[in-house]
């Protein structure tokens, strides 16, 4: 496919966040809207857009084997990328961000953009979007237990019922037994279906809007009063932890509080003076207050590193595998192209909500995923060019 023409399609989708991110920035959606609109985009658009994709679709009893395929490689290809991720971020020193940069590094946006996607480069080729189908069922049920533990490191917080008992999922096992049939769903209630389920990726770009008008671009010092230290750290999920309270200092009197280190993944406590303080004492002044330096998201080199995971090292590295398997075995072409533009998709969202679900370095994930998604515009049609020599 050329160039220019996939390039337009990726623009087009991209697009889609700018309403979102005006309606934010005019302070037309309120706080929560995000979090809102999100409910709406997992548990409606995207299980009817689920459903709309394969109902009607023909099935055939040759499609089985593609299909094995898909659900072998969705499993090996992820976890190659988790533990090469792994090796990427092993010498970052903050756990919480280390997590979040494995996470982001692998979990793809599958759900929201791959189906749509595969819809606008493959017009009219249902295959296509079937193997995209499929691929989500063996992400979804991977979301759930390695995404978990990619940002908790608890195999506590696993829950084996989430594998099954999610909306994507469920929708898929609806619909299943009627594709399996080739039931024919009256146009009736196809056309509902279809208009729930194409709201699906402007859902999702307009979500990423939001988030990216509460980003910032670049760092940049806050000034914060003891007063506000607790209340900021709180936001951040900082516990507070020895020292003097910082309410109960008198004007002048510094109020120290410790372990609040690396607030807002990554963030440099300085000093009245402007200068570095130490960062696991946190000194503040009633009076004269101190500042924090934020990163922002075009100077965070750790967004960098999970963009050349995801939307580079991923789809390369999975096409390596699969055309060496190929030497070996047949492997349908269109198999391989299928899994090789999903694995350049950027970072899904499930990335940041398991972040705010589980305490995990939010404000990293957030960024590595608004980051990918507008590098994506390059990457994906880039990478489309390497699909005329598999």
């Amino acid at each position: 496919m050329a160039f220019l023409q996939t390039f337009v399609n990726v623009v087009m989708i991209v697009v889609l966040a700018v309403p979102g991110y005006l309606l934010r920035k005019t302070k037309l959606f309120p706080d929560k809207a995000a979090s809102i609109l999100a409910v709406l985009l997992l548990y409606i658009s995207q299980p009817f857009l689920m459903m709309s994709s394969l109902f009607n679709k023909e099935f055939r009893a040759s499609m089985l084997v593609n299909f094995a395929w898909v659900l072998f490689f969705a499993v090996a290809l992820q976890l190659i990328v988790y533990f090469a991720a792994k090796l990427l971020f092993c010498k970052e020193k903050n756990e919480a961000a280390r997590r979040a940069c494995v996470a982001s590094s692998y979990l793809g946006n599958v759900g929201f953009m791959g189906i749509p996607v595969m819809q606008m480069l493959f017009p009219g080729n249902d295959e296509m979007v079937l193997y995209t189908v499929v691929y989500n069922i063996a992400f979804n049920a991977m979301t759930w237990t390695l995404g978990v533990f990619a940002i908790t490191g608890d195999k506590k917080r696993i829950n084996p019922l989430k594998i099954v008992l999610n909306p994507p999922t469920i929708a898929v096992i609806v619909a299943l037994p009627f594709f399996f049939l080739n039931v024919h769903i009256p146009e009736q209630v196809m056309t509902p279906i279809g208009y729930l389920g194409n709201m699906t990726l402007p859902l999702s770009m307009i979500i990423l809007g939001v988030r990216l008008a509460d980003m910032h671009f670049v760092g940049g010092r806050q000034k914060i009063f003891a007063e506000e230290v607790k209340a900021f750290s709180e936001d951040y999920g900082r516990p507070l932890a020895g020292g003097a309270a910082p309410d109960s200092a008198k004007d002048g009197e510094p109020a120290v509080v410790t372990e609040i280190s690396d607030i807002a993944a990554g963030a440099e406590v300085l000093d009245k003076e402007g200068q570095t303080a130490l960062p696991t004492c946190l000194s503040v002044s009633s009076a004269a207050g101190t500042f924090l330096r934020r990163r922002g998201i075009l100077d965070d080199v750790r967004v960098y590193m999970v963009a050349f995971a995801k939307l580079i090292l991923s789809p390369l590295l999975g096409l390596a595998v699969m055309l060496l398997l190929r030497l070996a075995v047949p492997i349908d072409r269109y198999v391989i192209i299928a899994l090789f533009i999903i694995g350049a998709m950027p970072t899904a969202s499930s990335a940041l909500n398991f972040a705010e679900m589980f305490g995990g370095d939010k404000e990293t994930a957030a960024a590595a995923t608004l980051m990918n998604t507008l590098l994506c515009i390059v990457t994906i049609p880039v990478l489309m060019l390497l699909c005329d020599l598999i």
